[in-house]
């Protein structure tokens, strides 16, 4: 669990920070809407201190990051909510939970938008292969399946975690064919498949981060000419080359092999980054994006620079020239 630091005296916000830190099993879009719902939290405390509202938007701002860092959407959600504040000292609080709020609004607009042009790559008869579960993935085969569209998903069972098979419980529920098939499968059954139509969490100049698995699904979907697409609308993107990642964050060794022998080593990672050029296209809220139109996208992106150090100890105590 992440420590909190400077939030200890809010317990329900601290709370709803560790809860955000400790869920994998969500996806993008699913803790966005917890993160937003935080600012709101701090606002109901009626901070009147302006200075300490101002430090503590800032505080909230930064541990949700830390909370999620590999998740472009909450880094996006906290940076509007911290220029909202200083740009609205004597209510700070509300202005973040206002920015927080229509943010949240205009990501969930485009989220739907993303997964409606998604269901227009889905035809009758095809299959489709997915990897770990993704709700604007499911929100992309939920749309296709309520226009009409029969069509058939290869879902992987997405270990360690085996969200996969959470997937395939939401498909049955919709009347969509569904088959689980272990990871290493994926390669094994692309002869079958007529796209591979994947989440993401985090788009950069350079890369799709995603579930890890997602590197290997995209060389194996390359080799065979085989259509690969990752859903991600523009609150996924990011400008991330001065922002710590946890991509490669080692997770516990006890989802992999409960009480392994003392002298093997377990590395259990949960995302990966997967180079742009690997993908087909990314689609977006706004159609279909080539590797060259995502990497700029991405570069268009901006974030509040007291996001861009997330290995600061301290937050400055004079923000007054951000």
């Amino acid at each position: 669990m992440k420590r909190i630091e400077g939030l200890a005296r809010l317990p329900q916000v601290t709370a709803a920070v560790q809860r955000i830190a400790s869920d994998n099993q969500s996806g993008a879009a699913e803790i966005l809407r917890s993160s937003a719902e935080v600012f709101s939290l701090l606002d109901a405390e009626e901070i009147t201190d302006a200075e300490e509202a101002r430090l503590l938007v800032i505080e909230t701002g930064i541990a949700l990051v830390r909370a999620q860092p590999f998740m472009a959407p909450l880094t996006n959600l906290a940076s509007k909510a911290i220029s909202a504040a200083l740009a609205n000292p004597d209510r700070a609080t509300v202005s973040a939970a206002e920015a927080a709020e229509g943010f949240i609004s205009e990501a969930e607009r485009a989220t739907g938008d993303a997964a409606s042009r998604a269901a227009d790559l889905i035809k009758n008869g095809a299959v489709v292969l997915t990897h770990s579960r993704s709700s604007t993935v499911l929100g992309a085969f939920t749309c296709a399946r309520s226009r009409g569209t029969r069509f058939d998903v290869f879902a992987t069972e997405s270990r360690p975690l085996l969200e996969g098979r959470t997937l395939a419980s939401e498909l049955v529920r919709e009347g969509i064919n569904v088959s689980v098939i272990a990871d290493a499968a994926a390669a094994f059954v692309m002869d079958r498949a007529r796209m591979v139509l994947l989440g993401a969490d985090k788009v950069t100049p350079e890369c799709v981060v995603n579930k890890i698995g997602t590197r290997m699904i995209a060389l194996a979907a390359r080799e065979r000419g085989l259509a690969v697409y990752a859903i991600a609308d523009t609150s996924k993107f990011i400008n991330a080359a001065e922002i710590i990642s946890a991509a490669g964050e080692r997770r516990s060794a006890e989802e992999l092999w409960p009480d392994a022998p003392s002298q093997v080593t377990v590395l259990n990672y949960y995302f990966e980054p997967t180079p742009l050029d690997y993908f087909t296209g990314i689609i977006a809220e706004d159609g279909l994006l080539l590797s060259e139109e995502a990497a700029r996208r991405a570069e268009a992106m901006t974030i509040h620079p007291l996001l861009m150090d997330l290995s600061i100890k301290r937050i400055p105590r004079d923000t007054k020239h951000f």
